[in-house]
């Protein structure tokens, strides 16, 4: 074990992937949402971002105006979707996510997710060499970054099991989710319900989705402590589940970032070939 950790490298496209589902959910909620959309005021306070204590280190409290601040938002998030540079990207990406889930008033929790990992992925990719998050690595990781590549990874998978392992124990708390009836009431929410005729299209079917969403967020909370191949069905059962969720509730941002989160925990840690120097080394799972 201390020989895989100590040979550890996580990045993979997976990996890009992530980055780009991440800078996609940031990117959209900028392009479609106004000033007065992302800091509206609350109890008569004036509209704007909240820049109290160690949220006035955010962009959008350092003095620029607020166009050229989401413009500066906007640059490094593109640069991080198309997947260049990472290692120079990565920590500008963290201070974006941290911005904005800092300055926002409201939020629907896809932000502090974004900013977790994109805080986790930096030991990641400063040891990365690649131009582009979506190749495979030719050359391998610096010994210097092994380890923390590896213990980064590994906070990330722990990252997974305590968000979808608190979301199932917090869930089994509530008399409505052990009875069936939670999507019920989530449809007929005002602000984040379903629209009526949806509602209505899928009503009876509120026993089955309240149920089966704790048995796909329980399998994905196990999942973390898995075989890369479990990680990888956590994957397509996370898609599977926050799409449905973006369809019902249309948290489109937050259903991005969480499956971003779980392709980033799927990625493949382990001895990678140097193609460079043309040797090759069998790959270990982790």
């Amino acid at each position: 074990m201390l020989n895989r950790l100590l040979a550890a490298d996580p990045r993979s496209p997976l990996l890009g992937a992530a980055r780009t589902l991440v800078a996609a959910a940031q990117l959209l909620t900028l392009a479609f949402t106004s000033d007065t959309g992302l800091f509206p005021g609350l109890d008569g306070a004036p509209d704007g971002p909240q820049c109290t204590g160690l949220r006035g280190t955010s962009l959008w409290c350092l003095g620029f105006n607020p166009s050229v601040a989401r413009w500066i938002a906007i640059a490094v998030l593109v640069a991080v979707a198309v997947g260049y540079r990472p290692r120079w990207t990565c920590v500008p990406h963290w201070y974006v996510a941290f911005s904005f889930s800092a300055a926002l008033i409201a939020s629907n929790g896809g932000e502090h997710i974004s900013k977790i990992l994109a805080l986790l992925l930096i030991p990641v990719l400063l040891g990365d060499d690649r131009r582009w998050h979506w190749t495979s690595p030719a050359t391998r990781m610096p010994p210097r970054w092994h380890g923390a590549a590896a213990a980064a990874h590994l906070a990330i998978r722990i990252q997974v099991a305590v968000v979808y392992g608190e979301a199932v124990w917090f869930k089994l708390r509530e008399p409505e989710w052990r009875t069936g009836e939670a999507m019920h009431y989530a449809m007929q929410d005002a602000y984040f319900g379903a629209r009526p005729a949806l509602a209505g299209l899928v009503n009876g079917l509120g026993p089955l989705m309240t149920w089966g969403t704790l048995v796909f967020e329980a399998f994905l909370a196990v999942s973390a402590f898995c075989v890369v191949r479990v990680r990888r069905w956590a994957v397509l059962a996370g898609a599977a589940l926050h799409v449905g969720i973006m369809v019902v509730l249309g948290l489109i941002g937050f259903g991005l970032v969480m499956v971003a989160l779980l392709l980033a925990s799927a990625s493949r840690t382990g001895v990678r070939p140097d193609r460079s120097a043309g040797r090759s080394q069998v790959t270990s799972l982790a």
